[in-house]
């Protein structure tokens, strides 16, 4: 371990999905002794209270104010060790997508990038959360997806995909076009599939995918959406992929993580789920015959892919859809 290399990481997004179980992690690690958390804006305590009342915030945590585009991260990055830029837009739709998803995702990477080369004596790493977005190209129709793919079809018409290919392809120009800048630090990118399982303790809200299951749960779920494949990746191994690449001493420069566990369809969730509570009534959106989707496969030839087996699928689909219960956030009826 790379000494002195834990002692303040600063988290991008701190209030969403990933984050903030990232956060609970560094908080509970003792080789770490200030996280930093940025929020949209750090006076409006009950969109944060939540990471206030982690374990161990009291004495670690720090709260500072900035979005994608207005961020202070000259300033927040000062005596940094390490930055984890989760922050992107997770919507599918705006009135504008590219100035509300696109831009905001490019501008993000690059401000993080611009601000980090400002303090090369004290940051090692740069770890940046993509996606398999960036990766899968579905016009391709390929049998199998890997780190050495990229989704070059994609565009404004699906403005989410689209936003985390240029923003990722930004990140790897940004390094290659100004390596004086970089030179002392790592980028690492995480480009994990569609993340499911429990979010925090207090999470107040729930995030894209999680929505977007439990409505395909609830049977009002979008039917193209239905019927298309993803990769599925448990989200507590998505913060194991982000703590290693923070903490470990190997050098994982230049390097990309596709993380699934299994490529699945929202229907094939469902038809799952209702095997695992028998004594719900869950009837999920179900598939359109006339959509047909492609299927493939996702793998990882990674240097930094986790050592152990990845949660399997029906844990994840347990835990989730039992904190979707117990969180109030669905309610199926008991079967009589």
């Amino acid at each position: 371990m790379i000494k002195n290399l834990q002692n303040k990481v600063v988290v991008t997004g701190a209030t969403g999905y990933i984050a903030s179980a990232i956060i609970k992690e560094l908080l509970l690690d003792d080789e770490i002794d200030k996280v930093v958390a940025i929020v949209r804006d750090k006076s409006n305590i009950d969109k944060h209270r939540f990471l206030l009342e982690l374990k161990n915030a009291e004495k670690k945590l720090e709260i500072e104010s900035g979005d994608l585009q207005t961020a202070d991260y000259d300033s927040i990055f000062k005596g940094a060790t390490g930055i984890l830029h989760i922050a992107s837009p997770y919507v599918y739709k705006a009135d504008d997508a590219q100035r509300d998803i696109v831009e905001p995702a490019i501008q993000g990477n690059l401000r993080v990038l611009e601000a980090a080369s400002l303090h090369q004596s004290t940051i090692k790493k740069v770890i940046i959360t993509s996606s398999t977005a960036a990766i899968i190209d579905m016009e391709k129709k390929k049998e199998q997806y890997d780190e050495s793919d990229w989704n070059d079809s994609s565009n404004i018409t699906n403005p989410y995909s689209y936003s985390k290919y240029l923003a990722e392809k930004a990140t790897w120009s940004y390094k290659e076009n100004n390596s004086d800048k970089v030179k002392s630090f790592e980028i690492i990118i995480i480009n994990p599939a569609f993340v499911l399982g429990p979010p925090v303790e207090g999470y107040p809200s729930l995030n894209t995918s999680l929505t977007t299951f439990r409505n395909s749960l609830m049977g009002v779920g979008d039917s193209v959406v239905t019927n298309r494949f993803v990769g599925l990746i448990d989200i507590r191994d998505v913060v194991k992929a982000h703590i290693k690449a923070l903490k470990s001493t190997e050098n994982f420069d230049h390097q990309r993580y596709l993380m699934a566990n299994t490529v699945i369809s929202f229907a094939g969730m469902g038809e799952l789920v209702k095997e695992i509570f028998p004594q719900y009534q869950i009837n999920p959106t179900p598939i359109d015959p006339s959509i047909k989707a492609h299927q493939y496969k996702l793998t990882s030839n990674s240097p930094l892919k986790l050592s152990h087996q990845y949660i399997d699928l029906k844990t994840t689909l347990t835990d989730c859809v039992n904190y979707l219960i117990d969180s109030k956030n669905f309610n199926p009826k008991l079967k009589e």
